[in-house]
């Protein structure tokens, strides 16, 4: 099992993502957060930015459906993608993920 993190500049794309991705049960559920960072400009030139993080607990082999389906919706503005293992979680929690989730 996997929390999946996809991060963007972009608040409707962030709901979009999160709202398709629970809908066709790619995910468990999305949680978003409004999360403010800074980019390194030049040298040690910094400017803040805001970004929006949706975060979801999945299955880790559906890691490739998930980046496949993010790359085909939005090919000029692909989101930051990657996942964090999920080590240990309460077996009532693990197994209704397994269940409310596509199988595979």
């Amino acid at each position: 099992m996997i929390l999946i993190h996809i991060i963007t500049n972009d608040y409707d794309q962030a709901a979009e993502v999160a709202d398709y991705l629970a809908n066709e049960k790619l995910i468990l559920n999305a949680v978003m957060l409004e999360v403010s960072g800074r980019k390194r400009i030049t040298g040690k030139k910094y400017k803040p930015i805001d970004q929006i993080l949706v975060m979801g607990k999945t299955k880790a082999l559906l890691f490739n459906t998930i980046d496949k389906m993010l790359r085909e919706l939005y090919p000029e503005n692909m989101p930051v993608l990657y996942s964090i293992p999920i080590v240990n979680m309460d077996w009532e929690q693990a197994n209704e993920l397994v269940k409310e989730t596509v199988k595979v």
